[in-house]
């Protein structure tokens, strides 16, 4: 009876085993996302702009006013969109405050005098 009992008791622990061993190399993991894809549009006017993330140069539109742009940081910024050709009289410039988070992201900066 006792060796009975040894051999249930073993042959349970064995199938524990092999399922957890089974079940576990199945799982993946997946790293958090820190960047993301932005597709930028100045809607209200076609022009070129120079766009700024959190004041820091990330490149030019093309002459629609759109632009697609990689590895953006995820989280809160300041999108700042400038025309090519500002003068010290006049420019016209705007502004957008998207957050920005995992995948692809679509962000309108309305560009005004």
């Amino acid at each position: 009876m006792k060796k009975n009992v040894l051999t249930k008791g073993i042959l349970v622990s064995l199938v524990i085993t092999l399922l957890a061993i089974v079940f576990t190399g199945c799982v993946t993991i997946i790293p958090p996302c820190t960047t993301a894809t932005v597709n930028i549009t100045t809607p209200n006017d076609s022009y070129w702009y120079w766009i700024y993330i959190d004041g820091n140069y990330w490149g030019t539109t093309d002459w629609n006013g759109n632009m697609t742009l990689y590895g953006v940081p995820t989280g809160y910024h300041t999108f700042y969109a400038e025309a090519t050709d500002c003068t010290w009289w006049s420019c016209i410039d705007g502004y957008a405050y998207p957050t920005i988070i995992c995948g692809v992201n679509n962000v309108a900066i309305f560009t005004y005098y």
